[in-house]
């Protein structure tokens, strides 16, 4: 008998009145993840955290006294206070706040998110050079340790929108805790969304993936949020569902990719961080892409949303 899983938003925490960080290295990347960041702030009202974080590594490379080390940091804060400065000039209600820090990177991004509660991170994906040091390695860290859902963007927009979002789904439980956010971005945007799975030769496969599609559709229909489904045709996308997700964003021109960053089940390996997710992340070069990493699912409902 093919079993259903029910999840409900009791884990999401409405942004508003929470930040968004922002990872800074300078770069045209880290500039376009400032106005997405800038983009959703004004939706939901949050807060923007600039964060620079000043690696130990190039700090024991390249200087050799406190006194360096400290105009490095100042010179970095005087950055990110003139970013904060042109935000507030286009945007003057705008809360901004600008944050220096000293260690590794990945690990002083999760943290200062934590500290700050934070909901979302944005961040450039681009590698750099000097005290450009948001490298690839840094943001696949980045996406694979966090709590919070981490919006990786490569392209320069200084208009972003969230007008067509890409939800990829696959069989596992967790891979439905993104129709949350979907469904959150879906209304905040007017967004539509497009459901994408692949279709699958097995008859039993094709039964699940179908019950999937459904229960995701139904959940859009209550919530009013705009939605196209699209079963992929191996024919026209014989890749892997990294590949074929790319694609597909690039057809409809997407404004968003949303992925989970890893699978509930061990069995499906081409899901973690290291195979398809940061084969999205580092493949689309025009679609932001937002990583969530699954937390635990229950088989029991709480009969209710903590969202909606």
């Amino acid at each position: 008998m093919q079993q259903v899983y029910t999840f409900f938003m009791t884990d999401i925490k409405t942004p508003k009145d929470h930040m968004i960080l922002v990872p800074m290295d300078f770069s045209d990347a880290s500039y376009s993840a400032v106005y997405y960041a800038v983009e959703m702030a004004n939706l939901f009202d949050n807060d923007i955290a600039l964060l620079h974080v000043v690696s130990t590594g190039a700090i024991k490379s390249f200087f050799t006294n406190d006194t360096e080390i400290a105009l490095l940091k100042e010179r970095v804060r005087e950055q990110l206070e003139k970013v904060k400065e042109e935000l507030l000039e286009k945007w003057p209600n705008m809360r901004v706040r600008t944050i220096v820090e000293e260690g590794k990177p990945f690990k002083s991004i999760n943290r200062v998110a934590a500290e700050n509660k934070c909901d979302t991170i944005v961040m450039g994906t681009n590698g750099a050079s000097g005290i450009e040091q948001f490298t690839g390695s840094t943001t696949t860290r980045v996406i694979k340790s966090s709590k919070i859902p981490v919006i990786a963007v490569k392209e320069k927009k200084t208009d972003p929108k969230f007008d067509h979002i890409v939800l990829p789904i696959d069989l596992t439980k967790t891979s439905r805790q993104k129709i949350d956010w979907a469904v959150k971005l879906g209304a905040k945007y007017d967004s539509t969304i497009h459901v994408i799975m692949e279709l699958d030769e097995d008859e039993l496969a094709m039964k699940k993936i179908k019950a999937n599609l459904l229960q995701a559709e139904s959940i859009f229909k209550k919530h009013n949020v705009k939605f196209e489904s699209h079963l992929l045709d191996d024919r026209k996308y014989p890749d892997n569902l990294g590949q074929d997700t790319i694609k597909f964003a690039e057809e409809k021109n997407a404004d968003l990719i949303m992925i989970m960053t890893k699978s509930e089940s061990a069995k499906l390996a081409d899901l973690f961080v290291g195979s398809y997710a940061e084969q999205i992340v580092n493949s689309s070069q025009k679609t932001p892409v937002m990583c969530i990493n699954p937390k635990p699912t229950g088989a029991k409902s709480t009969g209710g949303s903590g969202f909606y």
